[in-house]
């Protein structure tokens, strides 16, 4: 069946030949929201633990070796998907958040372990960040491995474009500084997607599909939306009970999506529809939808409308 979105995984095999898997890693990046007097703890969705797969943990113990984690990583997708072909996904915390110069050894590095271990299975970096972590310089870091075959996504954390949001989610950045981390790697020629949470306290679907416009206009070639979780030791999680906000019920989600995929122009690739955290990280009012179906239920939310991704997206230049 022809999709009604444009799946990455699908762009994927045709740019590759073949299916391309994630090696989530952490390789000791800290977040800038966290540190010092400039952070308060983080943001309010955010666990206090950066999340990590679970190929990632031997028993009770954190891998926290780089070179380890990442044959674990390969290791597990060879085994259990018959894995050929890899990006190195950093993933946790902000995987910029470090001098250009402290930069280049950390990702030369993985480069080489997993060119050691797994000859020739290596098609691209993803880089998640914060826009406040990205400047020319990082950029054109990156851009360096994209000029050596390798496909590289730079991952933008905007969350939503309502700057009274960012605010109230104790975001540390407001959506002008989101637009100019867009500028700057789209000028290196990097591809970039941007990270959406759908269902923030105190946004209604107006919002939401501004945050959607707001993004495509400053330039992505790919996007992650999120619905709203509230993760164990979040700051959103322990004010739940208070009832100062509600969370979007799983049945709204579907329609919600269809509704942001059809302002999207059909070019972007989606990398996802919804969030993913282990079992028992979150608490959850309402039973979250398996990501099939998820995926299910906006594709037949597209076909009862007779709909697609792009069918009502604004016509005009976006920027670089």
């Amino acid at each position: 069946m022809v999709s009604r979105f444009n799946r990455h995984g699908d762009r994927l095999v045709e740019r590759h030949g073949q299916r391309v898997y994630r090696l989530g890693v952490d390789a000791g990046f800290t977040c800038p929201h966290r540190e010092g007097g400039r952070g308060k703890g983080g943001c309010a969705f955010c666990a206090p633990e950066a999340g990590l797969a679970a190929y990632q943990h031997d028993g009770a113990r954190v891998v926290v070796d780089l070179d380890e984690q990442i044959e674990r990583a390969a290791s597990f997708a060879a085994k259990r998907y018959k894995a050929s072909l890899f990006f190195l996904y950093f993933q946790a915390y902000s995987c910029t958040n470090l001098p250009v110069e402290e930069l280049k050894p950390i990702y030369d590095r993985a480069i080489a372990t997993l060119e050691r271990l797994h000859p020739g299975s290596l098609a691209g970096l993803v880089v998640s960040t914060r826009p406040d972590c990205i400047d020319p310089g990082k950029a054109a870091l990156l851009a360096s491995f994209a000029d050596s075959g390798l496909e590289v996504w730079v991952e933008l954390g905007l969350q939503s474009s309502t700057d009274r949001t960012l605010a109230e989610i104790g975001r540390g950045h407001d959506a002008a500084c989101y637009a100019r981390a867009a500028k700057i790697t789209g000028e290196a020629g990097l591809r970039r997607a941007v990270h959406l949470i759908l269902g923030l306290p105190g946004e209604g679907r107006e919002e939401m599909l501004a945050s959607v416009d707001f993004a495509q206009s400053h330039g992505i070639e790919g996007i992650k939306f999120h619905d709203l979780r509230l993760a164990k030791g979040s700051a959103l999680a322990r004010r739940y009970p208070t009832g100062e906000f509600s969370v979007l019920h799983t049945s709204r989600l579907p329609s919600l999506l269809a509704d942001c995929l059809e302002i999207l122009p059909a070019e972007v690739e989606v990398l996802r529809l919804g969030a993913d955290f282990p079992s028992g990280s979150t608490i959850e009012p309402f039973k979250p939808l398996e990501k099939f179906q998820l995926y299910q239920a906006v594709e037949a939310e597209l076909e009862r409308r007779g709909s697609r991704q792009g069918s009502k997206a604004r016509l005009g230049r976006k920027e670089p």
